[in-house]
């Protein structure tokens, strides 16, 4: 199928995104943290031209270990949020934010962000989960781990903030190949038309 020059261009008018992950406390971004944040400068073919991971110490219990491996001792001492927003905000600068259910991950940052007194300069975000609905997969699920089995990406540590952005960092060239294949146009929206978030069991 040939992709129109305009289809094109709409994909590539943002050059690069920044894929996010982050693993939280809870699932209500008014009271949980986030205890681990990565994020990875990612361009429309899959090059990472840029990382940041840390962990970060959110000052109270961190919640669901079961699920994110992340542990009160191994969170004492890390940097907290504030420590970390400018290097967070020069990497999404100009940048498309790219997250899978990424309502999910917007909110805890932006909440993080409100708390330490700054704001975060995303102005445009691409949520793969719901990309991934409008690309007829044929999949029964539509969770990250689901989206790298079908393009054999190697999934190391499911949860873990790092590994997940990289899975999707490689998922991201192949949603967008097979978005301008069906000729779908991406959807990249503003922070606040996000569709509605979709907690952990569909990420």
């Amino acid at each position: 199928m040939s992709v129109p020059t305009a289809m094109l261009d709409d994909m590539h008018a943002a050059t690069e995104f920044v894929v996010i992950d982050v693993e939280t406390s809870g699932f209500d971004p008014e009271c949980a943290r986030v205890l681990s944040v990565a994020a990875l400068v990612v361009t429309a073919n899959g090059a990472i031209t840029g990382l940041m991971h840390t962990l970060l110490d959110p000052g109270v219990d961190p919640g669901p270990t079961n699920i994110h491996g992340l542990t009160a001792a191994m969170l004492a001492g890390q940097p907290d949020f504030a420590d970390v927003a400018d290097q967070l905000a020069a990497l999404l600068r100009g940048r498309t934010l790219v997250a899978h259910n990424a309502g999910f991950d917007y909110a805890f940052l932006a909440a993080e962000a409100h708390r330490c007194g700054t704001e975060l300069p995303v102005t445009s975000v691409l949520c793969t989960l719901e990309l991934a609905g409008q690309l007829n997969l044929g999949l029964d699920s539509l969770k990250l781990g689901a989206l790298a089995q079908h393009w054999n990406i190697p999934q190391a540590r499911p949860h873990d903030a790092l590994d997940d952005a990289r899975v999707l960092a490689a998922a991201l060239p192949r949603m967008i190949t097979r978005a301008a294949q069906l000729e779908v146009a991406l959807p990249v929206r503003a922070p606040i038309a996000l569709p509605p978030v979709q907690f952990r069991t569909a990420a």
